[in-house]
């Protein structure tokens, strides 16, 4: 097993692992240990005959868990997801192409127990651009000035499925789903279990308010920190090739997709998500 950086933000290659194949609990703790300090790490030249074998794969670094739409999964299965620049969205008629992500976010930030974790498998890679990219939550965090950690200490927000501010549309949920997913709150600062660190804990697409602060205050502090977030020192972005699985940490990142590919060309992806726990404030 090797592992080189990908950049000096954060991320990691791993070449040498192949995770159709049965690993030692010695290998399955170092690919985890690659993943949880470095909070991107890529798998290089995987190839999986099948969902479940990708699936398979995803297990040594977390649960499965299912998405909150079921939308988007595989036939006959329950966690797998594609992701298929071939869809269209059907609010416009399905003429206009369907990009999913393509905001700053972290996944499912509305539900108790976010997952920790995201895997992608390249499968069909355009030959430019369809890029995923990432920030570093916990250096955006470890930027802020002195005030405004004290400010933010200990401070709470309402995550929903769709923020009155939300840059963009999500998907029309189910009764059901409406029911299972109705919003929580969340820390603005998280402290990550596994290294004991803090991030910032932010989502475009689901903040609602900040606890005791009024509409106004909380929307001028969201985009404080969302503006502050987004700066380059803080992001790495993720040039995909044909086998790479990709996860990345839910709990210390921000992800997006970039839609900039020759749309005569097909981006297909399959997507897991790992079991999470409950978001804990920062002391």
């Amino acid at each position: 097993m090797e592992v080189n950086q990908l950049s000096e933000t954060m991320g990691v290659e791993v070449i040498g692992i192949d995770l159709t194949q049965t690993l030692d609990d010695g290998t399955k703790t170092a690919i985890n240990k690659a993943f949880v300090d470095n909070l991107v790490a890529c798998f290089r030249d995987q190839n999986f005959a099948s969902p479940d074998e990708f699936l398979n794969g995803a297990s040594y670094l977390g649960t499965p868990v299912a998405p909150i739409l079921t939308n988007y999964l595989l036939p006959g299965q329950k966690e797998v997801e594609a992701l298929t620049s071939d869809a269209h969205d059907k609010r416009v008629g399905g003429i206009v192409p369907q990009r999913r992500g393509l905001t700053w976010h972290t996944d499912h930030s509305n539900i108790t127990e976010p997952p920790k974790a995201t895997m992608l498998y390249g499968i069909d890679i355009p030959s430019k651009g369809g890029d995923t990219q990432f920030v570093n939550m916990y250096a955006a965090y470890d930027a802020l000035s002195e005030d405004m950690k004290s400010f933010i200490k200990g401070r709470r927000v309402l995550h929903v499925y769709q923020a009155s501010r939300a840059p963009r549309k999500m998907g029309v949920r189910t009764k059901d789903q409406e029911e299972s997913s109705p919003g929580t709150w969340q820390p603005l600062v998280r402290q990550n279990p596994d290294t004991g660190r803090k991030a910032l804990y932010l989502n475009a697409m689901r903040m609602e308010e900040v606890e005791g602060l009024s509409e106004k205050e909380s929307t001028d502090l969201l985009n404080e920190l969302l503006v502050h977030c987004d700066q380059l020192q803080f992001q790495y972005s993720h040039k995909w090739r044909k086998g790479d699985v990709l996860i990345w940490d839910n709990r210390a990142t921000l992800h997006q997709g970039s839609a900039g590919f020759d749309p005569s060309e097909r981006r297909y992806l399959h997507r897991v998500m790992l079991q999470g726990e409950e978001p804990v404030l920062a002391n």
